[in-house]
């Protein structure tokens, strides 16, 4: 994959100064995280974000999500 760091450039100069920091910072440490990678070749999100522990050893239970997800769809929200 070939990299037009000119149209980079361009982009980056339209966002604001902090924020052009925050991604500059955040493609270098894509960078230095670039030597894991999968079988296949490509990036894993977790090598690229680390991961997370939530400390709830049940978070990832997809019956739990999909119930939590039901009840905020089925319960009114009042608009703001």
């Amino acid at each position: 994959m070939s990299v037009d760091k000119e149209k980079i450039e361009k982009v980056l100069s339209q966002l604001p100064e902090d924020l052009q920091r925050e991604v500059l910072e955040f493609a270098e440490s894509l960078v230095r995280k670039s030597g894991h990678s999968s079988p296949n070749g490509t990036h894993s999100v977790q090598s690229l974000f680390g991961t997370w522990d939530s400390g709830d050893a049940h978070s990832a239970d997809n019956d739990r999500i999909d119930s939590d997800l039901a009840g905020e769809f089925a319960s009114p929200h009042e608009a703001k």
